[in-house]
């Protein structure tokens, strides 16, 4: 491996999402074995495709680490009479230690959309909420898929916490999603509440990034175990248990009741990049700049398999896909690989210098067998220093899309199934290492670094 696949006190900084950047369920999947190193063909730019920028944007102190969609059943309150679409929140995490939440529903109404761009005439939208707690910088988030109404979040201060975002000191009353859609209320400011922020907007030269809504500063629950950076959390699908990634080189499953740490594992022998369950949550995947992937099984703390690339590039993001039979991952080789991970055990087979093709360690060849090989490449975007997010895109079946940042400032799009780049969304200053998809809507939110700093949302024109 080369210097650049390495991580020690002088370039851990390039590597990362969050503070330390500063100092510089449908889902159809043909596999096709990937021999090519590139098979895309490549838009100029994003007025050629669907997708158009929303003349609104966020915007935080610092460089924005990650996005995150509240899941359409926990945001469905309609949000009036009068409008033809549902409530959209968008939460995005920062180095500046804060979490903000975004109501985008009363800009989505596809009734009145218009294609105009808003790189030139841009608002700056208000956040509904915003969370602060943490000392350092945030590197991930993730919304419960079942408490509509809590959002976790892992930082470079060593801890996880859990926060309810209708909580507000500033109020005696709560008002979560679930809640409203009990209650049937029609509130537009359902979410935390607001007494500030509403999800309305100012003309973007005000540089008004300080009218943050409800200031939410009181964790429900506080998670304390990893000795370094907590760089990766996720909720499983039951919302019992989170899973970490550390830079301690561990992966912890906790209890979100008591916050006590219900197993360790020795995941990796370099920092852990991202974590995630399986659709049913018995499995977890993680991945780490040691250019490893590996599933565990919650139950046992069992390796199951143990997946590479071919030349070990370090491993900066993982996902599942929502039908549970596929990683998505990105590396610092500048590929996003799509792995087929429906396959026999782990045999401890560790890579060699000959390996010449990318696949799933489970004892089998390449060619025998499920889950043998790396089933799609998508290449096109710049990743080689930082940790950069990917999503599924499938929310439209005509057209599910594989969507990621870029060191270039950039958001590609590519066909999940034919891998060739759809469009690019050129919207940022700086490189964009934070993208997220809506589960039901073909809405992409976008966040750039410390020379941008703001958060875009992209929908079809």
């Amino acid at each position: 491996m080369d210097d650049s696949s390495t991580i020690n006190q002088d370039n851990r900084g390039t590597k990362r999402r969050s503070s330390e950047l500063l100092t510089s369920d449908h889902c159809t999947i043909t596999d096709t074995a990937d021999t090519a190193a590139s098979n895309n063909t490549t838009s100029d730019c994003d007025s050629s495709g669907p997708y158009h920028c929303l003349p609104i944007h966020g915007e935080h102190k610092r460089a924005v680490s990650c996005l995150s969609f509240a899941p359409s059943t926990a945001a469905s309150t309609t949000v009036a009479s009068t409008s033809c679409i549902d409530k959209v929140v968008c939460a995005s995490a920062s180095a500046d230690g804060s979490v903000r939440l975004w109501d985008i529903s009363t800009h989505l109404d596809t009734c009145t959309s218009t294609n105009n761009d808003s790189s030139n005439n841009s608002n700056l939208l208000l956040p509904v909420a915003t969370i602060t707690g943490h000392t350092r910088g945030i590197n991930d988030l993730a919304w419960s898929p079942r408490a509509s109404n809590l959002i976790a979040t892992a930082s470079d201060d060593k801890t996880l916490k859990i926060w309810d975002v209708t909580r507000s000191p500033a109020s005696s009353h709560t008002s979560s999603f679930a809640s409203a859609n009990a209650n049937g209320n029609t509130n537009d400011n359902s979410v935390g509440m607001p007494s500030v922020g509403t999800g309305s907007t100012s003309p973007s030269n005000d540089n008004n990034c300080n009218s943050t809504g409800d200031s939410i500063t009181d964790a429900l629950v506080e998670f304390k175990g990893h000795s370094n950076f907590c760089f990766s959390v996720k909720f499983n699908p039951q919302g019992n248990l989170l899973v970490s990634g550390s830079f301690d080189e561990t992966v912890k499953v906790w209890d979100v009741r008591t916050g006590e740490c219900v197993s360790t594992l020795p995941a990796h022998s370099d920092p852990v990049t991202g974590v995630d369950f399986n659709r049913d949550g018995t499995c977890i995947v993680s991945s780490s700049h040691d250019g490893l992937m590996r599933i565990w099984d919650v139950a046992t703390g069992e390796c199951l398999k143990t997946i590479y690339a071919e030349g070990n590039p370090p491993v900066t993001f993982v996902k599942y896909s929502a039908n549970g039979k596929y990683v998505l991952s990105g590396m610092l080789d500048g590929k996003l690989r799509l792995w087929n991970v429906m396959g026999g055990r782990d045999t401890s087979i560790m890579p060699t210098a000959n390996s010449s093709k990318d696949y799933l360690n489970i004892g089998l060849s390449s060619a025998q067998g499920r889950g043998g090989q790396c089933t799609k490449t998508y290449t096109g975007h710049r990743n080689s220093k930082y940790c950069i997010f990917s999503a599924f895109s499938v929310a439209n079946p005509i057209r599910q899309s594989i969507v990621t940042g870029s060191e270039n400032g950039k958001v590609h799009v590519y066909d999940l199934q034919t891998r060739n780049t759809r469009q690019i969304l050129d919207g940022h200053k700086d490189a964009c290492l934070a993208v997220a998809t809506h589960d039901t809507k073909e809405i992409i939110a976008s966040g750039g670094m410390s020379n941008d700093r703001l958060v875009k949302f992209w929908v079809p024109k």
